[in-house]
């Protein structure tokens, strides 16, 4: 059963390589495939939406274990003491 999934996932994968490049980028609004595409992303996008929907309460009541941990202020910035950097080079006539 373990080789099927791993043959069938890796199969999946090889097909979606092979297949992502034989349509060429295009900017211009020509939709070649829209049957098959827009079915395809109307699908998705409801199962997304249901998804979503459907794991708000979790997410809501796990909402406390994501929210950012306290952390103190930096401290106060001060300048450097004014010995700290060495004299300026004689560059203008110094």
């Amino acid at each position: 059963m373990v080789k099927y999934r791993a043959a069938i996932i890796g199969a999946c994968a090889a097909v979606a390589l092979a297949a992502a490049p034989v349509t060429p980028a295009s900017a211009h609004p020509h939709h070649h495939g829209w049957p098959v595409f827009g079915l395809a992303a109307l699908g998705a996008a409801a199962v997304v939406g249901a998804a979503s929907i459907a794991t708000a309460p979790v997410r809501v009541l796990a909402a406390p274990f994501y929210a950012p941990a306290y952390y103190p202020p930096a401290p106060a910035y001060y300048a450097p003491p004014a010995g700290y950097y060495p004299p300026p080079p004689g560059y203008y006539g110094y």
